[in-house]
């Protein structure tokens, strides 16, 4: 097998072996001496070459005409004077945003989960917010191509919160389609999150992507690059899902349109302190937004500390499929808690990875990196 990933036998090198990407140290720096050359330059033509022996019907054309988009990020006021900043639509931000929303109503705090009875509550609310914020989720879409103001007004909209917050029962769940999807959730995967944060308080929060693992498993001869296979994000029409829901219109395949998207990056401003409190985001297809939430709502709401939030098994659900999703080791009387609610609880397949920074009052700086995934938070 002609691959630097494995070694003479045809076996995968283990971690920490040295693997040499001439292709790809060359075509770095092309874009480090020469960035243009990506969308229009000898670069471009490596990269169309590469994609076009693999059968693909991009363009020199298509890379010549891609432009950047410098957007407005979706805000969110939540209580304790802290204002939430994250990528608008069609990344994850409204949908991470709608759910901190549904659940700012309840006025979370320490003594929430003191016992395992307002434990096992506070995760039935939290779940119940994520179910709806799935279902509105197949509502959304790339914002050039589809009108979703007043989606993402009503998400942010502290009034349209209280109202679906009303609709959470505390004694139990509800079938799927109470939550009122419109269409299919689609499902993503694989990134990578880098949070960032500086001596003057400057902060960076980035989510990059190729999809899924090894994205479209083409590694190109000429440029090195792995390419992404994310047009898998796009919805299909004519097909339906388990629960015969159509896929998603405003999410359908557009010539210069995005797809959907998990990414979440986010940071957490402290009005009251003029500060960057929280920087975090990660890794791990539509768990971003569930694992992100969370995150937020153990440090700002239940007094977590990083490490803690983001050391702590983690729960997912995203309506379709119709089970709460659980990270093994998850607490068996928590899972028994969830079930007399009425919830279907099992296995998580994957997982998320969390990368985030918490400013604490005294000015200290915590950097945590999810175990999960391995490494550790760097300073100078």
């Amino acid at each position: 097998m002609n691959s630097p990933y494995f070694d003479e036998n045809g076996n995968v090198k283990p971690v920490g072996s040295l693997v040499q990407l001439p292709e790809l140290a060359k075509t770095l720096q092309i874009i480090a001496d020469d960035p243009a050359s990506f969308y229009n330059g000898s670069l471009a033509e490596d990269i169309v070459a590469d994609l076009q022996e693999r059968g693909s019907i991009i363009t020199l054309e298509d890379l010549k005409n891609y432009r950047l988009k410098w957007t407005t990020p979706t805000m969110l006021s939540l209580p304790g004077g802290y204002k939430l900043y994250s990528i608008p639509a069609p990344g994850g931000g409204p949908i991470l945003s709608y759910i901190l929303n549904i659940l700012a109503g309840y006025n979370m705090k320490p003594s929430d989960i003191a016992t395992k009875e307002g434990e096992i509550l506070t995760y039935h609310r939290i779940i119940e917010a994520f179910k709806f914020a799935f279902a509105k989720r197949t509502e959304l879409g790339d914002e050039d191509f589809v009108d979703i103001s007043q989606v993402v007004m009503n998400m942010t909209s502290l009034m349209f919160g209280e109202s679906i917050r009303k609709l959470i029962s505390d004694s139990h769940t509800q079938s799927t389609l109470f939550y009122k999807p419109s269409a299919a959730v689609t499902d993503d995967a694989g990134t990578s999150h880098l949070s960032v944060i500086d001596g003057q308080g400057s902060a960076v929060s980035v989510t990059s992507t190729i999809n899924t693992h090894f994205g479209s498993r083409v590694r190109g001869t000429r440029t090195g690059i792995v390419f992404n296979n994310e047009m898998n994000d796009f919805s299909v029409p004519n097909t339906t899902n388990y629960f015969d829901l159509p896929a998603s219109p405003a999410n359908f395949i557009r010539p210069g349109k995005r797809p959907l998207s998990s990414m979440s990056p986010t940071i957490v401003w402290d009005e009251n302190q003029k500060k960057v409190r929280l920087v975090t985001g990660a890794a791990g297809g539509t768990r971003i937004i569930t694992a992100t939430a969370m995150n937020i709502i153990d440090v700002l709401w239940l007094n977590r500390s990083l490490p803690e939030s983001i050391d702590s098994q983690r729960f997912h659900h995203q309506l379709i499929p119709t089970y709460v999703q659980l990270e093994h080791g998850f607490p068996k009387d928590i899972q028994e808690g969830l079930k007399a609610k009425g919830h279907r609880v099992g296995q998580m397949h994957g997982g998320s990875i969390i990368q985030a920074i918490d400013v604490l009052a005294t000015g200290k700086i915590v950097g945590t990196a999810d175990f999960r995934k391995g490494g550790q938070p760097e300073g100078f």
